[in-house]
């Protein structure tokens, strides 16, 4: 085991050595962006709506 962990800065350093330089980031499109958001904020719109629908009726069980 020992013999692993003394070959791991080798390897760490061989492998950055071999590394790729990261090609530039894609623009999303704005659209898409658009409808991820609304559906997003909807989503969270709708489940907060229900919780606190549903809190009256949890309240109502534990009094019976």
């Amino acid at each position: 085991m020992q013999k692993y962990f003394s070959s791991l800065p080798a390897l760490l350093a061989w492998s950055s050595a071999l590394a790729q330089a990261p090609e530039p980031a894609v623009e999303s499109n704005p659209i898409g962006t658009i409808i991820f958001a609304a559906l997003f904020v909807g989503f969270c719109v709708v489940f907060a709506w229900m919780v606190w629908r549903n809190k009256g009726k949890d309240q109502q069980d534990k009094n019976r």
